[in-house]
């Protein structure tokens, strides 16, 4: 999920992590189909695989936020249980990580972006109650701010999807395009039937339009 932080992000996040006295940071984007990419800082990159690969789909503090849409914290959620659940056993506490709290990131209704805050040791895990989740929200509401203030995440394409959107946004046909890639119509449709769920589109040109802002970006 995290190809290489975005540098903007990036900037955010060192930011953040300064400004709260924390350990370490996560800090994630949605797309529009809900998959969350970023930036962890202060935590090694095979702590970054591990937990993005097999920690975000049991992270029960996650799960929480997900449900109420409120910040919570690994102390909040799970008190004691914190060490003996999946998470902890199978990522977190082979790196060390004593617990963290969890905020999301709104546009107003629409959820945007998850924020993370890590402990390494036990005056920042103590910092995880009700008390220091209200004192760090002020983080989030910045955090949520600057990130409006960024442009939208670019949706990940496979090499030929970006072909055919390349082509296409420069008004060329199916065919043209077809005979562009050496290869058939049929494929070049399918890839723009494709290309129209990841960036929401219904019209030829609105996908053009989409592919060249994203371009920009």
């Amino acid at each position: 999920m995290t190809a290489g932080p975005e540098p903007a992000l990036a900037e955010i996040a060192e930011a953040t992590l300064r400004g709260s006295g924390m350990d370490s940071i996560g800090l994630y984007r949605l797309d529009d189909r809900g998959r969350m990419e970023g930036v962890i800082l202060g935590m090694p990159d095979a702590f970054v695989r591990a937990y993005e690969t097999q920690g975000m789909p049991i992270d029960p503090v996650l799960s929480r936020v997900r449900q109420t849409g409120a910040p919570t914290s690994t102390l909040v959620t799970l008190g004691r249980r914190w060490t003996s659940c999946h998470l902890y056993q199978r990522v977190s506490g082979r790196f060390g990580l004593t617990g963290f709290a969890t905020f999301p990131l709104y546009d107003e209704d629409r959820l945007t972006g998850m924020l993370y805050l890590g402990a390494m040791n036990g005056a920042n895990a103590q910092r995880l109650d009700h008390e220091g989740l209200c004192a760090m929200t002020p983080h989030a509401i910045r955090v949520a701010t600057r990130l409006l203030r960024l442009p939208a995440p670019v949706p990940a394409l496979s090499p030929r999807q970006a072909q055919v959107a390349a082509l296409a946004g420069q008004g060329l046909t199916n065919g043209q395009i077809a005979q562009a890639l050496g290869t058939g119509e049929a494929a070049v449709h399918k890839h723009m039937k494709a290309l129209h769920r990841v960036f929401g589109t219904h019209t030829r040109a609105a996908l053009a339009a989409a592919w060249l802002s994203a371009r920009h970006h």
